[in-house]
């Protein structure tokens, strides 16, 4: 009987220790999966629109996550950028973010992370087309169509415009299209003018095609290359007062600060970097909304040193 006793005084003890164990273990708190977001660019990443397409980043992801963020700057070959990224090893859960990548050879790359649940973002980088991939920011067809769109909100029809697009670059001429298909609709009246290298070239066909109008045009610059020189000839020597750009560069909120620009669609790249994080969060509705409303605005001259453009305007601290 006391054998038996001793039996069963043992099994309580271990139950309770059991027990005990469980509740012990079921109290910790969970351990968190460190997951990591990868930031791949063909551009410096110390370009104020990587820095703050990196806040933005940032921004997205809450504090109490574990998610490790590690920046990858892309050489311009086609091919080493490919292999440079093929030696990233990525596990189920992380995300890759690529930035203005063009190549058509990195396809394969993505599609092997796609499969082994890797998330794929791709912000400015129009010619990888990946079904199950977030592609975040607008192509230069859409940046021409957008552009269009505005102008045709704050100029009447009666305004003839000229559209200067920079000559065998596929860019600037997909963005000239874009503007074009959005005109052709409303009735607005245009000519287009291509630009080369050649300063003063550019500088004679920009006075030909003015004095060709019978009354002051607006000048529309699809090209990102010499905005700053060619608004202040068309601002100060022809005289005319509304040039409208679109991009994000130094010398087009220079040549804004100066007076030579009048508006410039402007991206948002803090938005982009916050849509981006989203994306790899299972929010793509929320994502596209945010990329949506925020990607573009008007910038004017009063708005240089508005706070609320000044985070994205400018070089971050």
């Amino acid at each position: 009987m006391r054998k038996l006793s001793t039996i069963l005084l043992g099994l309580i003890l271990v139950s309770l220790a059991s027990l005990l164990a469980l509740s012990l273990w079921l109290g910790q708190p969970a351990q968190t999966i460190t997951h990591r977001i990868l930031f791949a660019s063909s551009k410096a990443l110390s370009q104020p629109y990587n820095q703050q397409l990196l806040a933005g980043l940032k921004a997205s992801i809450n504090p109490s996550d574990d998610i490790e963020i590690q920046t990858l700057a892309l050489p311009e070959n086609v091919d080493e950028q490919a292999a440079l990224l093929s030696q990233q090893k990525l596990l189920t859960g992380d995300q890759v973010i690529l930035h203005s990548t063009y190549s058509l050879e990195l396809t394969s790359q993505l599609e092997n992370w796609l499969k082994q649940e890797v998330k794929v973002s791709l912000i400015d980088s129009p010619k990888v087309q990946l079904s199950q991939a977030s592609q975040l920011g607008w192509a230069p067809l859409e940046q021409g169509q957008a552009l269009a769109q505005a102008l045709k909100a704050n100029s009447g029809t009666e305004t003839p415009l000229i559209l200067a697009y920079q000559a065998h670059n596929q860019e600037s001429i997909k963005r000239l299209k874009g503007a074009q298909d959005v005109l052709d609709q409303s009735g607005q009246a245009y000519q287009t003018l291509a630009l080369e290298g050649d300063k003063l070239e550019n500088q004679q066909a920009m006075l030909r095609a003015v004095e060709a109008l019978a009354s002051k045009p607006a000048v529309v610059l699809l090209d990102q290359v010499s905005i700053q020189e060619l608004a202040r000839y068309l601002h100060q020597s022809l005289a005319i007062p509304d040039i409208y750009s679109i991009g994000y560069q130094p010398q087009v909120f220079s040549a804004i600060e100066a007076g030579d620009i009048r508006r410039n669609l402007t991206p948002n790249p803090y938005a982009l970097g916050y849509a981006a994080g989203q994306t790899g969060q299972n929010q793509p509705d929320k994502a596209s909304d945010v990329t949506t409303k925020l990607t573009y605005q008007w910038i004017e001259a009063q708005d240089l040193f508005n706070p609320q453009f000044a985070s994205w305007l400018f070089p971050l601290e």
